[in-house]
Parts: C-alpha cells; sequence; structure tokens
C-alpha cells in the first residue's frame, strides 16, 4: 500500500473527502460481510485492507469468493487507519452508489428523520428501522452523515440493508407522501394524542417524522394542519425520550397493532 493510499483513507474520515472521493470507509468484520451481502453495495467494494494476522476463515473465503481485492498491511499502518480501540483488523474502501432509490411510494411506511443530528442516534435508528422491516428512510438536510464512522457501527450494517434517501427538502417531500395518500404523524410532546389510542391499518400508507434531539420537528411541518401529532404514554413526569427510542417504541407499537388486528404485517 503506497503512502498516497494511506493518505487518501485518511481523508475519508472527513465528510468534505468523502464526498469529494465519492467513497467510505467501513471497519469490523460484521459490517464487511453485511457490505458484501448486500445487493446494491458489493459490487461497490473498492478493495479490503486486511491486517496480516486477521484469521476468521470464514470471511476470508467469502472476500475471496468475491473477487474483491485485497490490500495486506502490517499493525502500525493498520493503526493508523483504524478509528476502534481494539480494531479487528479488517476495513473497506466502499464507493458510494450512484443516484438514490426513487421506490419510495411504494412503501407502505416511511420513517422521516428531521435534523438528526448525533451519529449514534442517526445509526442506532437506522438499525432499528432494519430490525422492524421499514419500507424507506429519508433524511432531511443538514441531518449527521449516513457515512460517518459511527453512524456505520451503531447501524450495524443497516445501511446495506434499507432504501435510504438523503439530503431532502423534508417540508416539500411530506408534502408529496400526502398527495400520495399517505397518513402523516409527528413525534411530538405537544400533544394529548396518545400512540395507545391509535389504529392502524394494513391497506393505509404511512410516515412517522422524528425530529431534532433539542429543537424536535421543524416549526413550519408542525404548524402543518394536514398532519397529526403523537405523543408516546408517559407514565412518571420524565421530560422526554431519546429520539432513537421513541423510534422504537412507535414502530414496536406499530407493528404489534397490525398484527393485533389480524392483519399480516408490512
Amino acid at each position: 500500500m503506497t503512502k498516497n493510499q494511506i493518505k487518501q483513507i485518511l481523508k475519508l474520515k472527513q465528510k468534505k473527502y468523502r464526498e469529494l472521493y465519492k467513497k467510505f470507509i467501513i471497519e469490523g468484520s460484521h459490517l464487511i460481510e453485511e457490505c458484501l451481502n448486500s445487493i446494491r453495495y458489493r459490487g461497490l467494494i473498492e478493495y479490503i485492507i486486511m491486517r496480516k494476522d486477521f484469521k476468521k476463515k470464514h470471511l476470508i473465503t467469502l472476500i475471496r469468493n468475491s473477487g474483491c481485492k485485497v490490500e495486506l498491511i502490517d499493525d502500525k499502518t493498520f493503526e493508523k487507519l483504524s478509528e476502534t480501540e481494539n480494531p479487528e483488523g479488517i476495513i473497506g474502501i466502499i464507493n458510494m452508489p450512484e443516484g438514490v432509490s426513487r421506490e419510495e411510494y411504494k412503501a407502505s411506511l416511511v420513517i422521516c428523520l428531521d435534523k438528526i443530528n448525533d451519529p449514534g442516534n442517526l445509526g442506532t435508528i437506522l438499525r432499528t428501522c432494519w430490525w422492524f422491516g421499514v419500507g424507506n428512510v429519508v433524511i432531511s438536510k443538514n441531518s449527521a452523515d449516513i457515512y460517518n464512522q459511527k453512524v456505520l457501527r451503531a447501524s450495524q450494517g443497516a445501511i446495506f440493508n434499507l432504501s435510504i434517501i438523503t439530503e431532502v427538502e423534508l417540508e416539500k417531500y411530506l408534502e408529496k407522501l400526502k398527495k400520495e395518500n399517505y397518513q402523516i404523524f409527528l413525534a411530538s410532546l405537544n400533544t394529548n394524542n396518545l400512540l395507545s389510542n391509535q389504529n392502524f391499518l394494513i391497506d393505509k400508507k404511512y410516515a412517522f417524522v422524528f425530529g431534532n434531539e433539542v429543537k424536535g420537528i421543524s416549526e413550519n411541518i408542525l404548524k402543518n394542519k394536514n398532519y397529526y401529532n403523537i405523543k408516546i404514554d408517559s407514565f412518571t413526569n420524565c421530560e422526554s425520550l431519546n429520539v432513537s427510542v421513541s423510534v422504537g417504541i412507535i414502530l414496536a407499537y406499530y407493528k404489534i397493532n397490525l398484527n393485533k388486528n389480524k392483519h399480516i404485517y408490512i
């Protein structure tokens, strides 16, 4: 591996260079395996960097069978590239997919994220959406970058298994969803409309909107009378929930409610 290659990889830790080169880094066996198993991303692996003592035979075989280029490097060089405390010894350099999916209107459930800034929260939300089989995730402008390594680690490979659209003008996007007959629910503390009172039906389309960790959902979206504010039932005087926890609770209720009404899952 050349010094220039190492310099470029180190630059990819910054968003501006990821956007410039249209590449990002993944680290660790699980993310590498999820990427290799992803229909959309497996052909976008530029090469894999492996520490010389890496010994996971299953993954080595999977990489070999995929035909991916592999660079073997020593411990000292790998330490420069790694962002984890106890690195496993494997990193992937991945090209970003060109364009975005435009199949969002085919999904019966869309999760919309408004300026989620914390990488850990965003990654956890994506992982939760993957768990619950969400059709599409839409992320507004001024949100954390999905290719940030903290997001990738927290997501546990969810980006390779979800339809995600980023850099969206969310106010306009929601208006389009409304025209496509989606019922739009805004997660908000300023309402008496409780989640437990909702009834979700399989033949309807829904979008749930979750806002910034500090400011919540943008005011212009909250003011729209065509949308429904919704609040998770509280049993104490606790002020609020973490946004990623809120996503999990609402998705769990949504899925259970569909099943309870003897409808199939989406």
